[in-house]
């Protein structure tokens, strides 16, 4: 008996009209009608056919394929193996190589004309489902409406797709950002003040300077965002699947291929605000942000020399010495000090500071104070949703009720498609809120975060984005490091302000000797 495999695939993207399981049933109704024998059924949902990379049914059937477990793999038609012209024909070749037949209900035996020809309708298709959608962006965009998700600033109008309105808080914030950086904060001195006044943050948590700043090459991040000064700009990016490795990748467009739509009742900082910080933005940019100069030490510029006031500077690898000695001739320190002496004994300083029992008390208060407001945003977020699905779940049955009784279904069956997105919009922003296991207080606060403090040099040590962010975070608490020489090792100085950490506690941190 011919023992078959059937594959299945459903794409959210193009909103198949059939389930897996319709699929599977029909396959198998083919497979009973011609005396095949079902080895295995594979499939993979809400996966686009575009390519074959992320779809792990796919790959689980080639690997039994290999293990010659069927002879024949049967499917509803061959786009859902795949629409990718190059693929379909790859994936002939090599189940053909291993002696398979491919079957589907829509051509029976596939041959090569087959997948010549269909592999083709396929690709111009999704060329085709690609310029549709872009069409349907600039409809939209020309009713001034946006053609993507949601930004901070706004919210979105259930019921009308791509429409927008101010939300009075956030709105407020967005201006605060632009009016501080326009007066000269940076975005890393804005975001510690958010995060220290527990302000949310676009997608929860706390905020990160790159929010603010973005990127220059593709023109994101708060301060760079034209809608805020009530413009759409269209079609700025173009995402591009790697044939390679199937991942999505950006790709700047050419401003002359940029679309530009007024919105002025979205605007909510003004065009003169908005230029100064431009301006100052442009004043400051060297470059991509990976191409600016860091600080070759951990506290590079922050070391003084005890007797003069001067930096210290490097004098030889890995030492450092007084400037005013060494360009100056204003000094009589001749001493030079290690850089990482000068390193471990500040993070001890430091470390010391923070697991005094008034900062571990502070640092508790802190997170207990941020798993609360946590915990009552999750409600607030929950019964906002229940109450907003409740209204549209009612719609959706009133729509189907008309259907049922002989309304006009073009029409209805419209309205009925936008109210299906609305609740899967509604439902993701439940599933996307902060988890409903959010306690009062975490037991281990404390020695959690004594363990993180005790790891603070090893952090300032790592060479990834943790470790870069560790850095910065100490040298933004640590304004003076002062060095002077003493008999048997130097002493060292401290200068900064710790008390930045926990500020509703008031402590004071501002200087320690070691």
């Amino acid at each position: 008996m011919t023992a078959a495999a059937i594959y299945a695939r459903f794409s959210s993207e193009l909103q198949d009209e059939r389930s897996l399981g319709d699929q599977i049933e029909l396959c198998r109704q083919y497979a009973q009608r011609n005396g095949w024998r079902v080895a295995g059924v594979y499939s993979d949902a809400a996966t686009s056919g575009a390519s074959m990379h992320n779809r792990p049914g796919l790959a689980a059937l080639l690997e039994s394929a290999r293990a010659g477990d069927f002879q024949v793999v049967l499917t509803e038609s061959l786009d859902r193996l795949s629409r990718d012209l190059e693929d379909i024909a790859g994936l002939y070749k090599r189940l053909r190589f291993s002696g398979l037949e491919i079957v589907t209900l829509a051509d029976g035996s596939v041959n090569k004309m087959h997948v010549g020809l269909k592999g083709l309708m396929a690709s111009i298709f999704l060329d085709d489902l690609a310029q549709k959608t872009k069409r349907g962006h600039i409809g939209r965009l020309n009713a001034g409406k946006l053609p993507g998700g949601k930004l901070y600033g706004y919210d979105v109008v259930l019921g009308d797709p791509g429409a927008r309105r101010i939300n009075p808080d956030e709105a407020a914030i967005v201006r605060r950002i632009f009016s501080e950086y326009a007066a000269g904060r940076s975005p890393r001195e804005i975001v510690r003040d958010l995060n220290a006044e527990r302000v949310p943050a676009p997608r929860g948590g706390l905020w990160n300077a790159s929010t603010i700043s973005g990127s220059v090459q593709r023109q994101n991040g708060i301060i760079q965002s034209r809608l805020y000064v009530g413009e759409i700009v269209y079609n700025r990016e173009t995402m591009v699947k790697d044939p390679a490795t199937g991942k999505r990748i950006h790709r700047v467009n050419p401003s002359s291929a940029w679309i530009v739509h007024p919105v002025p009742h979205l605007a909510i900082v003004t065009p003169e605000i908005f230029e100064a910080v431009g301006q100052r933005r442009q004043s400051l940019s060297q470059g991509p942000l990976t191409q600016r100069r860091r600080p070759k030490h951990l506290f590079s510029g922050r070391v003084q020399c005890g007797c003069c006031g001067h930096p210290l500077i490097v004098v030889r690898p890995g030492e450092v010495g007084c400037s005013g000695r060494l360009n100056k001739a204003v000094c009589e320190n001749r001493s030079s000090t290690q850089i990482r002496k000068i390193e471990d004994r500040v993070l001890g300083v430091i470390a010391g500071e923070l697991l005094t029992s008034e900062m571990v008390a502070a640092a508790v208060a802190a997170y207990k104070l941020e798993r609360e407001r946590l915990a009552a945003k999750r409600a607030k977020v929950k019964a906002r949703a229940a109450h907003d699905l409740a209204g549209v779940e009612a719609k959706i049955a009133r729509i189907v009720t008309a259907i049922e009784t002989g309304g006009d279904v073009p029409s209805l069956a419209a309205r009925l498609a936008q109210l299906e997105a609305d609740r899967k919009a509604i439902q993701a922003r439940t599933a996307d809120a902060i988890p409903d296991n959010v306690l009062a207080v975490y037991p281990n606060a404390a020695q959690r975060f004594r363990r993180q403090v005790e790891s603070l040099a090893a952090s300032v040590n790592r060479r990834d984005a943790r470790g870069d962010e560790a850095r910065e975070l100490i040298r933004e608490l640590v304004s003076e490091i002062v060095v002077t020489p003493a008999p048997g090792r130097p002493t060292i100085e401290v200068r900064g302000d710790l008390a930045a950490l926990f500020p509703a506690r008031g402590i004071d941190g501002s200087g320690t000797r070691t």
